[in-house]
């Protein structure tokens, strides 16, 4: 891995706008906030790019990427969009959902980014910044979380920071993010299935389509199996400390993650504690999730205890990344 760049950090603004899009032109790799996290930038259709930006990850080449495009019209160029796909773009987009559909007969999206797949990953962001590059630069662009691969998706520039500096070209200052967790990914396939929970709740989507989306086969979420989509790695999104999962106390030395009023037993001995959403609002809490395990771990606890989260509306996509950041490494 090429290291030692000068990353480049601009807060976002026309100047910010035209300094991404000229970079991504080049071939050079952006980090700009998304409403989910921050993403990593590539050409989509330049593979030596998406080369690097996997290399400035430490990304397993067979983990595909999602194509990020201005709007349905530039998603069509790339992606075969039927009838049930339509809909839920027209409802969603733009938003917090990728779709997984089958690729155009031309579509310019790299193998690379594809890992191989007939199928591509595409989502319409909403965020400003996120938008306006994309419209600069008038192409699709390949943006997973701008940190290093299986470590917390980053909320904040100084996140990205962190984890890239030195590993890529510019760093698009946009302030915190508004959902704070990844976009939910769904395979339009001849059953909808969920791939990923995250941003957008299953409920909704079910709403749209008047139907229950299936669910992945248990075998497709090994770190020894190509992905069908990304963020399915089972080791994914993980501190350095060893999270542990319904914790009801906390022992000495350890961070607590906390959710809700309760107060456990032995958080005076907690080395610290940050509580995702005291009155127990799921989507404060998933604002909050990957800015407050970075900061628990900075304190390099013995451990991260974390405290339930209902499994309904956003606390799906919640508890799928703290049960990926759970598990060994």
């Amino acid at each position: 891995m090429k290291t030692g760049l000068t990353t480049e950090i601009l807060p976002a603004g026309p100047a910010a706008t035209d300094a991404a899009a000229r970079a991504l032109a080049a071939g050079l790799l952006v980090a700009f906030p998304t409403e989910t996290v921050y993403g990593l930038g590539a050409d989509a259709a330049n593979a030596t790019a998406i080369a690097h930006l996997y290399a400035a990850k430490g990304r397993p080449a067979f983990n595909p990427l999602i194509a990020h495009v201005a709007d349905l019209a530039a998603a069509r160029r790339i992606g075969r969009f039927d009838s049930r796909a339509m809909r839920l773009a027209e409802a969603f987009w733009p938003g917090p959902l990728t779709l997984v559909v089958p690729k155009t007969d031309n579509c310019p999206v790299a193998e690379l980014a594809t890992a191989g797949l007939d199928t591509v990953a595409i989502r319409v962001p909403a965020h400003p910044v996120a938008q306006a590059i994309l419209r600069a630069f008038d192409g699709a662009v390949v943006a997973p979380s701008a940190n290093i691969s299986g470590h917390v998706s980053p909320t904040l520039a100084a996140h990205v920071e962190s984890d890239l500096a030195g590993r890529i070209d510019l760093i698009v200052d946009g302030g915190p993010v508004e959902v704070g967790v990844e976009s939910t990914i769904l395979g339009c396939f001849e059953a909808p299935m969920l791939l990923r929970p995250g941003g957008l709740s299953r409920e909704k989507i079910e709403a749209v389509l008047g139907a229950p989306l299936a669910r992945p086969p248990q075998d497709v979420e090994s770190d020894d199996s190509q992905p069908l989509a990304p963020g399915m790695l089972a080791s994914h999104y993980a501190p350095r400390a060893t999270v542990r999962l319904h914790a009801h106390d906390v022992a000495p030395g350890e961070a607590l993650l906390a959710f809700g009023p309760a107060v456990l037993p032995g958080v005076e001995q907690a080395a610290s504690v940050m509580n995702l959403s005291a009155s127990g609002d799921l989507d404060e809490a998933a604002a909050n999730l990957f800015g407050y395990l970075r900061a628990l771990d900075a304190k390099s606890p013995r451990a991260i205890a974390v405290m339930a989260v209902p499994e309904e509306e956003l606390g799906e996509a919640i508890n799928d990344r703290l049960r990926r950041a759970a598990v060994g490494r």
